[in-house]
């Protein structure tokens, strides 16, 4: 892989025509990475334009993975990939700026596995929006520094995974919602050196929701999919504390009228 790309980004898409453009622009405007990243993008078998604006863009990869699922579309994409370093995020999301090089910067401490950041939701989200990205950024801030690996979790919209994990432990599970934090559960079990690390400056903005009601019923299909992971624990009432300590000592450090 001499001379190859540094970090591999793979993104599924399935009748994305709406945010895919965005996602795109997004990933091509990275700042101070050059040419040292690809970017691969995985047809699911969308039925709307999204496949036609995604091979308009010059610079990437896109292929296409007749299995449905999206976890089926990143093993694709994994397959494709050339680089050590694997970053993911999803078509409806937009990541910042300086996203490849934080994920560059996080992998440059060999002991870390696996990478998770920080979502977002658009400028315009409702308050209850609001405050559901503000528990999940320090729920997973918490859960990464401070929990023992039961209660651990990732999430393919913000993640990097280096190449030797799928090597070693396997690719996703093709299920349909989870397998991001069943693979996390799986290092643990087989890598316990290997860490789950939370990184703040790895930032993507989720434009699919609108409201809080609709982000907490996506969470709650998640909670139902991770009782299938035997080493799963949702967290206790200490550990929920202690995600609130750290939410409280977020807010009291950031100035007036600064955004998370």
């Amino acid at each position: 892989m001499s001379g190859g790309p540094l970090v591999s980004v793979v993104v599924p898409f399935f009748d994305s025509e709406r945010t895919i453009a965005a996602c795109i622009d997004a990933l091509l405007g990275q700042q101070a990475v050059g040419e040292s990243y690809e970017v691969i993008l995985v047809d699911n078998g969308s039925r709307d334009r999204s496949a036609e604006i995604a091979k308009r863009a010059a610079g990437i990869t896109v292929i296409k993975e007749g299995k449905r699922g999206a976890y089926a579309a990143r093993n694709a994409g994994i397959a494709e990939a050339r680089s050590p370093v694997i970053a993911f995020t999803d078509a409806d999301c937009a990541v910042d700026r300086d996203w490849l090089r934080s994920v560059l910067q996080g992998m440059e401490d060999r002991r870390i596995g696996v990478l998770i950041g920080h979502c977002r939701y658009p400028a315009d989200a409702t308050l209850g929006l609001r405050l559901v990205e503000r528990w999940e950024n320090a729920k997973a801030e918490y859960v990464a520094g401070s929990c023992a690996p039961e209660y651990r979790f990732a999430y393919c919209n913000n993640m990097a995974v280096r190449r030797s994990v799928f090597e070693e432990v396997g690719l996703f599970e093709e299920w349909q919602r989870a397998a991001d934090t069943e693979l996390v559960h799986r290092l643990a079990a087989r890598r316990p050196d290997l860490h789950l690390t939370y990184s703040r400056a790895m930032r993507v903005t989720h434009l699919e929701f609108a409201r809080g009601s609709h982000r907490a019923r996506r969470l709650g299909l998640y909670r139902q999919t991770n009782s299938r992971i035997e080493t799963f624990r949702e967290l206790g009432l200490a550990q929920r504390f202690g995600v609130l300590a750290l939410l409280a000592r977020g807010l009291l450090a950031r100035p007036s009228g600064q955004r998370s």
